[in-house]
């Protein structure tokens, strides 16, 4: 069976840095892809920093990041 993959959204990181997000299907299975690609004159496209997780994962993913949030808004007070 062939990927499908739907881009959701992406932000700059650097320069030539972006993060995306992405829904990709595999196996009749749903997976959140957030993947750093780049773009410079050797190289562009995707690199092997990012992560894939399962889409049951994904409230666990959510209270992560907004246990973070928190922890960061404490950090910053």
């Amino acid at each position: 069976m062939k990927e499908q993959t739907i881009e959701i959204g992406s932000f700059k990181k650097s320069d030539n840095s972006t993060i995306v997000g992405k829904l990709t299907t595999w196996k009749n299975d749903l997976y959140i892809d957030l993947r750093e690609y780049i773009e410079s004159e050797g190289y562009s496209g995707p690199t092997k920093k990012g992560l894939r997780f399962h889409s049951e994962n994904w409230e666990q993913f959510k209270n992560l990041v907004k246990e973070i949030d928190e922890a960061l808004a404490k950090h910053l007070a």
